[in-house]
């Protein structure tokens, strides 16, 4: 097995991800577990749009991450249910805390759908060229942290379920970066550089050949 790691500029077009997924196809022997970063330059979007909440504003950036991942699904002609149900949690997310203080705990929230949204892209652009693939949130792979939000350690605990629960997936699995959570189910990240870190753990876990 090797984890190949794809960062935000990596797919940070459709053309970028249909090539990423052709890249993937091409190593499929090597059974890939696949870890990406939040589309480029969409991280920086969400930290602005956690700020601007907290001051009554920010619609103009939701919109836009929005119309970024919607264009993107549009040109590769995939379906843009893939995405909806983040939208909408992102939208609900935003006029809940319009107005209010957003610490970082809750920062690490806004911040995790990047990544949420950009593995479902990517996973189905590899089904459509015939590759099954299936989209990992990295906390449901076992993936458990301090709560430490915005640079959150991981426990030690993750390596023995992710090992586990990555053998027995059956698909290449699309695995968000830079994101876990608590022993109590609250959102972590993993600080900038985290999906590097990811794609190390996920190496570690599994004893892989190699992690690109």
């Amino acid at each position: 097995m090797i984890v190949m790691k794809f960062g935000g500029t990596s797919i940070g077009s459709a053309e970028s991800i249909s090539e990423v997924a052709n890249i993937i196809k091409a190593n499929i022997e090597k059974n890939p577990v696949v870890v990406v970063s939040a589309v480029a330059k969409i991280t920086n979007m969400l930290i602005a749009l956690a700020k601007e909440t907290s001051q009554g504003k920010g619609g103009d950036i939701l919109n836009n991450i929005k119309n970024i991942h919607y264009e993107i699904i549009e040109k590769l002609d995939l379906d843009k249910e893939l995405v909806s149900d983040d939208v909408k949690n992102l939208y609900a997310l935003f006029e809940k805390y319009k107005n209010k203080n957003i610490n970082s705990k809750i920062l690490d929230e806004f911040k995790s759908f990047g990544e949420r949204m950009s593995s479902k892209i990517v996973a189905a652009q590899l089904n459509k060229i015939g590759i099954s693939s299936n989209p990992f949130n990295a906390w449901d792979l076992g993936f458990v942290t301090n709560e430490e939000f915005g640079n959150a350690e991981i426990l030690d605990i993750t390596y023995e379920k992710v090992g586990k629960e990555i053998k027995n997936i059956g698909v290449v699995p699309i695995v968000t970066g830079f994101l876990a959570k608590t022993q109590e189910g609250e959102i972590t990240t993993l600080g900038r550089g985290g999906s590097d870190y990811t794609a190390a753990i996920i190496g570690a876990a599994i004893d892989a050949d190699e992690i690109q």
